[in-house]
């Protein structure tokens, strides 16, 4: 049984996965097989998607955890993992809408940045694994957390999720 439906059935939530869809390109046979589970942690709905991809393609579409936040917020949130590039394009061109914390940078709304990046937790979370967080303009009301080599067992899976609750609750009191 697969970490993403145990966690689902251990939290009420629904799993699925749609039947394995098979392609032949001139690289091979192509293995596509999207799955999701959606459940409640606390007061808040989480969905995960995968588009797990296998035979010739040897990279898969990485897992998304998302927390659908109860109402739209105004803000637009990206941290993602700093890389030496950033480092010295920041130290040319600075931008008071960016914030580089420890190894991951901060953009968006200055105010909630600001919020998080004093919230030592947080940043201390961060620090031990390379995510991809964000807040995306289309959509205010989803926190998106994608990690950067998927999920290898239940604990790194709450560890995520732990996360986002932390995000959650910090763009809540943020709001108020």
């Amino acid at each position: 049984m697969s970490l993403l439906k145990n966690f689902a059935e251990k939290n009420n939530g629904t799993y699925t996965e749609e039947s394995i869809k098979e392609a032949f390109s001139p690289i091979g046979k192509l293995i596509y097989q999207p799955k999701s589970a959606y459940f409640m942690i606390g007061e808040s709905k989480i969905s995960v998607n995968l588009n797990e991809v296998g035979g010739a393609i040897p990279t898969a579409e990485p897992f998304r955890i998302t927390l659908h936040l109860q109402n739209k917020n105004k803000n637009t949130l990206e941290i993602y993992p700093v890389s030496f590039w950033e480092i010295i394009f920041q130290n040319v061109f600075p931008s008071n809408q960016i914030l580089i914390k420890g190894s991951y940078i901060f953009k968006g709304n200055k105010k909630l940045i600001d919020k998080l990046s004093t919230a030592g937790s947080i940043v201390s979370e961060l620090k031990k694994q390379r995510v991809y967080i964000r807040i995306p303009k289309e959509n205010t009301s989803k926190i998106i957390l994608t990690p950067a080599r998927g999920i290898e067992t239940e604990t790194e899976f709450e560890y995520f999720i732990a996360i986002l609750k932390a995000l959650e609750e910090k763009i809540n009191s943020h709001n108020d």
